[in-house]
């Protein structure tokens, strides 16, 4: 029997049992009418306490699991394609064995504002994921660490967040927020669960996960599971030449498990101990028909080349949780963790008359720390305070390895492209939230300290330099809720980010190119001095917010050619330096309504402009997304039994002045795209919710400029570059 007709005979049969035992329709409509109610979305990331984020001197963006399951969203590409100023690179799979690493890295990473890589702080729980890694075909990237099915949340805040989270948070940070029981235990239950199944024709992906919770007086527990199956995410290419000229996706068969595990005790009310379990492995498999070359051959020419890739992260953590103090201190959050994630691409590659040959990288990061946190709350005076202040550590060993057959002439196997290296952050904040009738002022300073430590290795036969140095990041912060109507805020802040291991010490050379890599150990730090204010206006049923910003970014890290020319006499060399600076400034603006007899209306404009300066010379940042505008109605019936939503995204064309200077002839500059999804949902039973979603309506050929930047216009391939065409997406939840 398939697996479709499997998967619909054991929801039919369960959502008959569950129908039969379901409480009245009656009930479950006056249980969900709240749902349907508009209220404000609560951070607690912008300033590590619970606020609205109209009241915030940041702009954040709150995404809920609920939004993620009625948006049938599977990957965090998904999740940002309506978001302003947000995206994800995700370049489709067209690498080589020793060369090109197009797409290899997956989801890469989230870009902010323009800013990307691992300048963006990413977290799941309070911990952050592993650093993005590119070292010549090698790629690994951020954004597959962690599945959105255990989520509770998403917050993605703008704007550095060194000031209360240390380094790596220039241009903002997205912190992964997992459930707890508490989200599943409802209306006085002890023991609930979800089950769901999903499709996704866009990558034939099948998802399947169970949820389950339970509860008996001071304990609680939680364990999810999470598998997904799927192929290579379809393009608008019709060429499925097995060679260069191809544009259809290549074939591929990834898998994914993701299992979260969490146990809670209370001993009372005001303290709570919990340790969490998390895990997630994704296994990819390729064919890489792109890299096959066409006749006529030469002896190293590519006649097959097949890739396999495995990614691994586990975590461990155990956290304590104090409210409801008096004194000095009324509430304390304290957490110890350890991670380890392992990431190894292989790829064999057939030559035609040559030698075949295979390369193995490896990329493994092991991280334990701890962190505390305190807040105080009292008043001197007019004036109230709640004061967080605390401090955290970390110690990460980093490394990696480059091994396979017939390595490039001059280079042995096994090597590494930079040596183990011990990374230590250590921190301490404080910020003061001092509120004075309608003002709020968030003044906030940390200091940073960071450690290089390269250790001897065999593998690295270039000479290492450790590092370390110190950084005071401040930020001051503005709320004044002028009248009922309008809400002002600003701020102003500053961040920084260590450099990495590789970007310090790197060793390597091409002998048959004619170029090597040197390391520099008098790197140093990244940062950043950036100013952002806006106006919200909010009544009952509309909300407006519009934000401009700006930022300056010092000692911008780039590796770029520093000497040489290509000749054997006279090698190109290239190395991380600090380029003299980079400028980003621009405008956001969203805005929601309620029309009325369930209907809601949203927009939303994001608009970013920026350079970088090198040897005096300024350049366009082309990591910047263009102009990019979204809009969407949704409907919710009053009875809560089903809703829908219709969703536009229009993205601009990138000037060709802004698209970059690597492209011979010129880069290619996506033209505009006005983008049309449906999505809707229906609670079949109290206990059975089907959703159902078209994405790309009008069947638009498409690309992200995230996705084909650096693509030559003169490129016969560009088709291979696009997103897919129409699609749907399918999936059935059961509640029990």
């Amino acid at each position: 029997m398939s697996r479709l007709k499997l998967a619909t005979l054991a929801a039919a049969s369960t959502a008959a049992l569950l129908a039969a035992a379901a409480p009245s329709s009656q009930a479950w409509a006056a249980d969900n009418t709240a749902d349907a109610v508009e209220v404000d979305k609560v951070t607690v990331t912008a300033t590590r306490s619970e606020k609205s984020v109209a009241k915030v001197p940041a702009t954040v963006t709150v995404i809920s699991s609920d939004e993620i399951e009625d948006g049938l969203v599977k990957d965090i590409k998904d999740l940002v394609r309506d978001e302003p100023g947000v995206s994800v690179r995700s370049a489709p799979a067209r690498f080589t064995a020793a060369g090109s690493s197009t797409g290899r890295d997956g989801n890469a990473g989230f870009n902010i504002r323009g800013l990307e890589g691992n300048r963006v702080l990413i977290v799941v729980d309070g911990v952050r994921v592993p650093d993005g890694f590119a070292f010549g075909a090698q790629s690994t990237g951020r954004g597959d660490y962690v599945d959105l099915d255990i989520l509770k949340s998403v917050e993605i805040v703008r704007g550095p967040a060194s000031a209360l989270y240390g380094a790596d948070g220039l241009a903002g940070s997205v912190s992964f927020i997992t459930k707890d029981p508490s989200d599943i235990l409802k209306d006085g239950k002890t023991f609930a669960g979800r089950a769901r199944v999903g499709y996704a024709s866009a990558d034939k992906s099948w998802t399947e996960s169970l949820l389950l919770a339970g509860k008996s007086d001071r304990w609680e527990a939680l364990a999810a599971y999470t598998r997904r199956d799927g192929k290579g995410q379809k393009t608008a290419g019709t060429n499925d030449s097995a060679n260069t000229d191809r544009t259809t996706a290549n074939p591929e068969d990834n898998q994914s498990n993701s299992f979260l595990g969490k146990l809670i005790y209370s001993p009372n009310d005001r303290n709570r101990f919990r340790l969490t379990v998390d895990h997630m492995d994704r296994d990819v498999d390729w064919t890489v028909l792109s890299a096959i070359a066409k006749p006529p051959l030469a002896a190293t020419s590519v006649v097959g080349l097949t890739a396999f890739d495995k990614i691994k992260r586990n975590r461990v953590s155990a956290d304590h949780r104090f409210d409801g103090g008096e004194g000095l201190i009324n509430a304390a959050r304290s957490t110890v963790y350890w991670q380890k994630s392992t990431t190894r691409q292989f790829s064999a590659e057939d030559r035609n008359t040559a030698a075949d040959r295979t390369r193995d990288a490896t990329f493994n990061n092991r991280v334990l720390g701890a962190s505390v946190e305190l807040h105080s709350v009292f008043d001197t005076g007019a004036l109230k305070h709640e004061i967080v202040w605390g401090g955290d550590a970390s110690l990460t060993r980093q490394q990696g390895t480059r091994d396979g057959t017939v390595p490039p002439a001059g280079e042995t196997f096994p090597g590494k492209a930079f040596p183990t290296t011990d990374f230590t952050l250590a921190g301490l904040y404080v910020q003061d939230e001092i509120t004075a009738g309608p003002v709020t002022i968030y003044p906030a300073v940390r200091f940073d300290y960071y450690k290089l430590d390269p250790k001897a290795d065999p593998l690295f036969t270039t000479s290492a330099s450790g590092q370390h140095d110190s950084h005071v990041s401040p930020k001051l912060g503005l709320v004044w809720e002028a009248s009922d109507l309008v809400t002002v805020f600003a701020n102003a802040a500053a961040g920084f980010k260590a450099p990495a291991p590789i970007q310090i010490n790197t060793g390597f050379a091409n002998l048959v190119s004619n170029y090597k890599s040197i390391s520099n150990p008098d790197l140093k730090p990244e940062t950043s001095k950036t100013l952002e204010g806006g106006v919200r206006l909010h009544r009952d049923g509309w909300r407006v917010a519009v934000t401009g910003f700006t930022g300056k970014y010092d000692d911008f890290i780039e590796q770029v050619q520093v000497g040489g020319n290509f000749t054997a006499a006279n090698p190109a060399v290239y190395q991380y330096i600090n380029l003299s600076d980079a400028k980003i400034s621009g405008a956001e603006a969203k805005a929601s309504f309620d029309l009325g007899k369930g209907f809601t209306a949203r927009a939303a404009a994001s608009y970013s402009k920026g350079s970088s300066k090198t040897n005096g010379v300024r350049t366009p940042l082309v990591s910047i997304d263009p102009v990019k505008l979204t809009g969407g109605i949704a409907y919710r019936a009053p009875t809560g039994r089903f809703g829908g939503d219709l969703s536009v995204v229009h993205s601009d064309r990138k000037s060709a002045s802004r698209a970059g200077v690597t492209c011979t002839g010129g880069c290619f500059t996506p033209p505009a795209f006005t983008v049309v999804d449906a999505t809707a949902w229906v609670a079949v039973t109290d206990a059975v919710t089907v959703r159902a979603g078209v994405f790309n309506l009008t069947d638009e050929t498409y690309w992200w400029w995230s996705d084909a930047r650096g693509l030559a216009d003169s490129s016969t391939v560009k088709d291979g570059y696009s997103q897919p065409g129409r699609n749907y997406s399918v999936s059935l939840a059961l509640k029990f």
